[in-house]
């Protein structure tokens, strides 16, 4: 019996190290591109038949500094690689490092929050169940200030 091909010849032929670096190179490439799509500033509302987007009032009544606060405590349990900055974070999805940002802004008795991916039409609800995990936390956050 003749048996063509093994495990041993796929392992020793080295085309498998080929695939890290390609996933490597596209992820790079990926956000690099991306770059120039950021948000930095609050929308007004998602765009129309929009399905990479959902913006959202939660209603808080907090100071601005405990808010930042509040917001950066989240990050943190987000992910090694979502980044912040006041009023501003990038979270990426966990394989593909998809980023899409998320904007808030404090108006004294409300958040308003943003999210919405960078690339792509459709987000198969991921802006909506990061918004729903951020408003669970911020619900559950135990804030000492209010708004002035």
């Amino acid at each position: 019996m003749t048996v063509v091909g093994s495990a041993g010849d796929f392992l020793s032929s080295r085309t498998w190290l080929w695939a890290p670096a390609l996933y490597i190179v596209g992820l790079i490439v990926m956000n690099v591109l991306s770059i120039p799509l950021a948000t930095d500033t609050m929308p007004d509302d998602c765009p129309e038949n929009s399905g990479n987007c959902d913006h959202r009032q939660i209603t808080l009544n907090v100071s601005d500094e405990e808010l930042h606060q509040a917001m950066e405590e989240w990050v943190d349990t987000r992910g090694f690689t979502t980044t912040f900055s006041e009023g501003h974070i990038v979270d990426r999805t966990l394989f593909l490092q998809f980023p899409d940002d998320v904007t808030y802004d404090n108006k004294c008795g409300y958040v308003e929050v943003h999210s919405q991916s960078r690339i792509g039409g459709a987000d198969f609800g991921v802006n909506s169940d990061r918004l729903d995990d951020l408003e669970d936390f911020l619900d559950s956050f135990n804030f000492e200030t209010t708004c002035q």
